[in-house]
C-alpha cells in the first residue's frame, strides 16, 4: 500500500503542476495552429472534430465540445480545450493506480513529460495515444493472460487497441516495442506471452488493414510517399542534416531522455541482459533513423520533428519503471532512491517545459501587437504575404487566420477580425472584394456560418493587401 500512496501522491503532483501550466499558458497551447483550427472547426459545427482519422483525439476535443454545449465564453472554452490535453493522462494514470498498476500510472507520467518540450504547446494526438497505449497495457497486465477477459472485455479490449492504433501512425512503433519488452521476461507464464503475441499481432493486422487494403487519408498518403526517401538518401542516412540537427536539440532540450536510455542500456549490460540492452539502446537509434530519413527536409520545425520523436519517451520510461528502479527485493514498493529519482525527474521536466513558453508567448505577442497597431485603419481586413511577417517568429502562418481571430475575439465577440498570412497570397486576389467572407486555410466560410456568441464579424469592408 506505501507503494500505491507514494505513486498516487507523486502523479497527483506532477499532474496538478502541468494543469497549472496549463492554466497559465492556455493561449500560447491552443491559439496556435492545429488547436486553433479545430477549436474553430468545433465552434463552427457544434461538434467533435477529428481529422485525418485520428478518432482518439475525442478525448481531448470533447472538452472544449462540452464548454461550448454549457454557453461558456471564447475564454472557457480555450482553457477547457488546453485543461483537457492534462486531465486525459492524469485520468488514464489514476486508472492505472486503481486497478493496480501503479508502475503503469508512473510510466503514464513519465511518458507525458520526458521528452516534451516543445509539444506541451504544440498540440497533437501523439501525446494523447501513447499514454492511453499504456493504460491498455496496464489493463492487459492487471488481467494477466487472454483467458482473464470476460466475454464482454474483449470487444472492449479490440476497441481499446484500433483507437490506440488509430490516435497516431507512430504509435504502432511504441506498441511494438511494449510487446517485444514484455515478451523477454522469460519467467512469466506462457499464457502472458500469448497476450502479447496477440495485441502484437491485432496491430501487425490493422496496419496490414490501413495501408493494403482501405484507402489512405490525404495526410497519410504524404506520409507513405515519405518513405521514398530511404532509397533516395542511401548509403546516406546518417550523413543528413536532420541527424545533426537531432544531436542539437538532444543537447540543449532532450539530454535526460537519453541520460535514462543509456542508464537503461548500462543496466542491462551489468546484469547480462544481452537482449535488453539491444532493444532499448538499438530500437531508439533505429527509431530515430525512421523519422529523420523521411523527414531530412523539416529539420527547421523542433515542434513539428519533437512530435515524431515522442515514442522515444516510451523505450526510455518503461524499462526504468519495470526494471531498473524496481527493487529485486522489495518488488512492490516506491521508496528510497527509486522515489528521489523519480521525484527528481518529474521536477526538471516540469522545469523545461515552464521556460520553453517563451517563443510561444513571442509569437503570440507578435499577433496581439499586429492587431493592434492595424485597429485604426479604414481598411481592417488584411491579407499579408509570408514575406512580410518575422516567419521564425511565428514558426507556420497557415493557421494565423484562425489564430487572429481568435485574440481578436477574446474581449468580446464583436470585436472578431479577418487577417490572413497566407505564402500565396495572390489566391485571395479575386475574393478581396468579398464584404462578408472569413478567409481560412484549406476554406473560406460565409460570415453566417460562424457562431455569433464567439465571432460575431460585423466589418463588411473589402479585404486589402497588406
Amino acid at each position: 500500500m506505501k507503494a500505491n500512496r507514494n505513486a498516487l501522491v507523486l502523479c497527483l503532483g506532477l499532474f496538478g503542476a502541468l494543469i497549472v501550466l496549463a492554466i497559465v499558458f492556455y493561449k500560447e497551447r491552443i491559439i496556435n495552429l492545429d488547436m486553433a483550427f479545430q477549436t474553430f472547426l468545433i465552434l463552427k459545427s457544434g461538434s467533435i472534430e477529428v481529422q485525418s482519422g485520428r478518432f482518439g483525439a475525442a478525448a481531448t476535443q470533447i472538452w472544449p465540445w462540452a464548454a461550448q454545449a454549457l454557453g461558456l465564453s471564447l475564454k472557457g472554452v480555450l482553457m477547457a480545450y488546453s485543461f483537457g490535453h492534462v486531465i486525459w493522462p492524469a485520468i488514464l494514470a489514476f486508472f492505472c493506480w486503481r486497478i493496480g498498476q501503479w508502475r503503469w500510472s508512473l510510466a503514464i507520467g513519465l511518458v507525458a513529460t520526458l521528452m516534451t518540450t516543445h509539444t506541451f504547446y504544440w498540440l497533437s494526438e501523439m501525446p494523447a495515444g501513447l499514454v492511453f497505449l499504456c493504460a491498455v497495457f496496464a489493463w492487459m497486465h492487471a488481467k494477466g493472460s487472454l483467458s482473464a477477459f470476460r466475454w464482454w472485455e474483449w470487444p472492449l479490449w479490440l476497441g481499446a487497441l484500433v483507437t490506440a492504433f488509430y490516435f497516431h501512425p507512430l504509435v504502432l512503433y511504441a506498441h511494438a516495442f511494449l510487446c517485444l519488452f514484455f515478451l523477454l521476461d522469460w519467467n512469466k507464464p506462457r499464457a502472458w506471452a500469448w497476450m502479447h503475441l496477440t495485441a502484437l499481432g491485432v496491430f501487425g493486422a490493422l496496419a496490414i488493414l490501413k495501408y493494403k487494403v482501405l484507402k489512405l487519408d490525404w495526410y497519410d498518403a504524404i506520409a507513405i510517399q515519405r518513405q521514398e526517401a530511404f532509397g533516395k538518401l542511401w548509403p546516406h542516412w546518417f550523413d543528413i542534416e536532420s541527424n545533426r540537427k537531432f544531436l542539437e536539440w538532444s543537447i540543449k532540450d532532450y539530454w535526460l531522455l537519453w541520460m535514462v536510455i543509456s542508464a537503461c542500456v548500462v543496466y542491462y549490460v551489468l546484469n547480462r541482459v544481452w537482449v535488453k540492452a539491444l532493444l532499448v539502446g538499438g530500437w531508439s537509434l533505429a527509431f530515430v533513423i525512421m523519422v529523420n530519413v523521411p523527414y531530412h527536409e523539416a529539420v527547421g520545425k523542433q515542434f513539428y520533428m519533437e512530435n515524431l520523436y515522442l515514442p522515444l519517451a516510451v523505450f526510455a520510461s518503461i524499462p526504468l519503471i519495470f526494471d531498473v528502479l524496481r527493487d529485486q527485493n522489495q518488488r512492490d514498493q516506491l521508496a528510497g532512491s527509486g522515489l528521489v529519482v523519480l521525484v527528481i525527474l518529474f521536477v526538471i521536466n516540469l522545469f523545461r517545459i515552464g521556460i520553453t513558453h517563451y517563443p510561444w508567448t513571442d509569437k503570440l505577442q507578435w499577433e496581439r501587437n499586429f492587431l493592434k497597431e492595424t485597429a485604426n485603419r479604414s481598411k481592417r481586413k488584411i491579407v499579408l504575404s509570408e514575406k512580410q511577417v518575422p516567419t521564425e517568429t511565428l514558426q507556420m502562418t497557415w493557421g494565423s487566420s484562425y489564430e487572429f481571430l481568435m485574440l481578436s475575439s477574446m474581449k468580446h465577440p464583436d470585436s472578431a477580425r479577418c487577417l490572413i498570412i497566407h505564402d500565396s497570397p495572390e489566391r485571395f486576389d479575386s475574393l478581396l472584394t468579398r464584404p462578408r467572407v472569413f478567409f481560412g486555410a484549406f476554406k473560406n466560410y460565409p460570415f453566417e456560418e460562424l457562431p455569433k456568441e464567439y465571432f460575431n464579424l460585423k466589418d463588411t469592408s473589402g479585404y486589402v493587401r497588406w
